[in-house]
């Protein structure tokens, strides 16, 4: 996603379990992995392999309050090694992943989400400020 894409869908730093599978694979393998962040518009994901950009996903996933699980089909938008402590697994990526079908009600639901926890958000800290200057 380009950065004016980021500017018009806001992102939730968010952790939740994402499992997803690499479509068009014969014997299809099941990856469970995290998230980093969520908006409307697509996911960031950490991973355990390389996964190339352009390349579709299944992706299956809940939001903390929403109880219920998404199912999505998102395209790598883009991968980025991490550079952190070498891991016994190997290396890590971050990879966003534009969601390319998906229910509108479901986009929905996260952007309603999205929305509710920034304003949460800007309430406890407005409070926070306020308390201290009074």
């Amino acid at each position: 996603m380009t950065a004016e894409e980021q500017r018009k869908f806001p992102r939730l730093p968010i952790n939740t379990e994402v499992e997803y599978t690499i479509r068009d694979q014969e014997e299809a393998e099941l990856f469970t992995t995290g998230s980093k962040n969520i908006s409307s518009a697509g996911v960031c994901i950490v991973a355990f392999e390389k996964l190339e950009p352009g390349v579709i996903l299944n992706l299956k996933f809940s939001i903390p309050a929403l109880n219920k699980f998404i199912i999505a089909k998102g395209r790598v938008a883009w991968i980025k090694e991490l550079h952190i402590v070498e891991t016994k697994i190997g290396k890590i990526y971050e990879a966003g992943i534009e969601f390319v079908n998906i229910k509108d009600t479901d986009r929905e639901k996260i952007k309603e989400f999205i929305t509710l926890r920034t304003e949460s958000f800007i309430r406890k800290f407005m409070r926070k400020v306020f308390k201290k200057n009074s």
